[in-house]
């Protein structure tokens, strides 16, 4: 066979090998940045409990929520691209 296509397919499998390898580590830190945020989210809840006002900025936070994502299927995604 050409030595250029088997070269050429050797790079294929090395590629998507990689490409593989790749979309392990980006779930990873994709779940790590969730992670991440549901801890400042826990973080930032406790000290309004100390300050007694959890209730009001929930209700708060829960607008903004509705406003910032309305008619979004997942906000999730969207507030990753708006960093």
């Amino acid at each position: 066979m050409n030595k250029k296509i088997v070269k050429v397919r050797e790079d294929i499998k090395k590629t998507r090998a990689r490409i593989r390898e790749l979309e392990e580590y980006l779930k990873t830190l994709l779940e790590l940045e969730r992670q991440l945020c549901d801890e400042e989210i826990a973080r930032v809840i406790r000290e309004m409990a100390g300050k007694g006002d959890v209730m009001e900025t929930l209700h708060k936070l829960t607008e903004v929520q509705k406003e910032v994502y309305a008619g979004s299927d997942s906000g999730r995604e969207e507030m990753e691209y708006h960093d």
